[in-house]
């Protein structure tokens, strides 16, 4: 099996937890959806082509700001939207409302990023497309810097040794399990069915991942788990209905 390998820095980022507005939070790592949105627009995708996506990274803190923000909605009617500023947008109208909010931001985040798209033409195609085109990932002003050097098409073997992570990261559930392994646990939206119009709302298929930090040895038993050329682990997220 191949894949992208891709090093990235960001210096603030917000991976945006959904369901929060007027306070802010963020993942500690970038969701699967993101990623896949990130991939999919550096090679000019225009519906989702099948992928598998392993996070790893790590942050030296978050931090949290109070930011003003301007932000385009659905032509809400409802009570508390008296004073949202309406402009057209396609072939309706939209709310543009105005405030503050806390927002949290992961601090010097270092990410590595294993991506593998089952059409194995296209892991070509991004490769390419991350050395030429501006990255993007998390809010759209968290640009992101690329490390050429690390950045790279790798194949993948399965191994069964022991292994001692470097970097946090987002474990598929059922290896966690397998592992012994316990905590926070995640259901991260991956992909969505193609939406018409901006009055539809997106329904996201998920995939169950447990967060963990590096510096944490883990036993395997009857069970195993892919490496890159470099000797680094891979825990690859899909949705259950590509597995």
């Amino acid at each position: 099996m191949q894949a992208v390998k891709i090093s990235l820095y960001q210096n603030l980022v917000n991976y945006r937890m959904e369901g929060h507005f007027g306070y802010v939070q963020t993942y500690p790592l970038p969701t699967p959806s993101m990623v896949r949105g990130m991939v999919h627009a550096l090679i000019g995708a225009t519906e989702y082509k099948p992928l598998r996506i392993s996070i790893q990274g790590r942050s030296e803190n978050v931090s949290t700001e109070l930011q003003k923000v301007q932000k385009f909605d659905r032509n809400r009617t409802e009570p508390g939207y008296e004073n949202a500023i309406r402009i057209p947008l396609g072939d309706g109208k939209a709310s543009l409302i105005t405030g503050v909010m806390f927002v949290d931001e992961v601090v010097e985040s270092e990410l590595c990023l294993h991506v593998s798209f089952y059409d194995e033409n296209l892991n070509a195609k991004l490769l390419d497309a991350l050395q030429k085109e501006i990255v993007v990932l998390g809010r759209h002003e968290d640009i992101v810097r690329v490390d050429f050097s690390k950045t790279k098409c790798v194949s993948l073997r399965q191994q069964d040794d022991d292994i001692t992570l470097t970097l946090n990261a987002f474990l598929p559930k059922d290896f966690a399990s397998e592992v012994g392994l316990f905590g926070r646990t995640f259901h991260l939206p991956f992909c969505y069915e193609a939406v018409s119009s901006f009055q539809e709302k997106r329904v996201f298929e998920t995939v169950k991942a447990l967060y963990i930090s590096g510096d944490k040895e883990l036993k395997i038993e009857d069970c195993d788990y892919l490496v890159d050329d470099d000797g680094m682990p891979v825990f690859f997220l899909e949705p259950e209905c590509e597995a």
